[in-house]
């Protein structure tokens, strides 16, 4: 059965993310990650469905609770979930963000060398999510839990020196984004 997913990327005016992060107090069935390493003042929101209408009604529940007032730029994308979404649950304090902008046509290798690596990398740790996106430029992209950011590093080089990871997928890529992000308390992944 195919599983889809949304992020909204909430870019906040400087020194409103409280604001933000107050009016999302009380999510349910999503994920909220406030941005500590990489582009600052920006909100992560996560949830995911088997069903585009629920993601849909869901987007439009979570929309509304953000306050209009302390917001610059709203940025929402539709996913293809090929990595099994976590259940809701606590993981750690760091999040790591990975997004990678695919050139035209290249997206099946892509996948295929990225889902073929998958196996080995999620020996040293668990992966929250993977996704390919359904509309605008083509993406993927991947959430990865950590106990806190030493974890991470300790984790990524694990994976690394075991060889198999990175994915070969440089060839087929334009542009790579990454962000340390930290759940909020509201958060249903922590």
């Amino acid at each position: 059965m195919l599983q889809y997913a949304e992020t909204i990327c909430v870019d906040a005016k400087i020194g409103h993310v409280p604001h933000v992060v107050s009016a999302l107090s009380d999510l349910e069935n999503a994920g909220a990650w406030v941005t500590e390493v990489g582009q600052l003042n920006q909100l992560l929101l996560f949830y995911s469905s088997s069903n585009l209408l629920d993601l849909q009604r869901q987007r439009a529940a979570l929309l509304a609770k953000i306050p209009q007032e302390f917001i610059l730029q709203t940025d929402i994308t539709t996913w293809r979930v090929i990595a099994p979404v976590l259940p809701m649950g606590v993981y750690g304090q760091a999040y790591e963000w990975r997004c990678y902008h695919v050139l035209p046509n290249e997206m099946e290798k892509v996948e295929r060398e990225f889902l073929s690596a998958l196996n080995r990398r999620v020996e040293v740790s668990p992966l929250m999510c993977g996704l390919i996106s359904l509309e605008g430029t083509p993406r993927i992209a991947h959430l990865w839990p950590y106990g806190d950011v030493k974890d991470r590093q300790e984790k990524r080089a694990q994976a690394v020196a075991a060889g198999g990871w990175p994915p070969k997928v440089a060839p087929y890529l334009y542009k790579m984004k990454n962000a340390l992000l930290s759940p909020l308390a509201s958060s249903q992944w922590k």
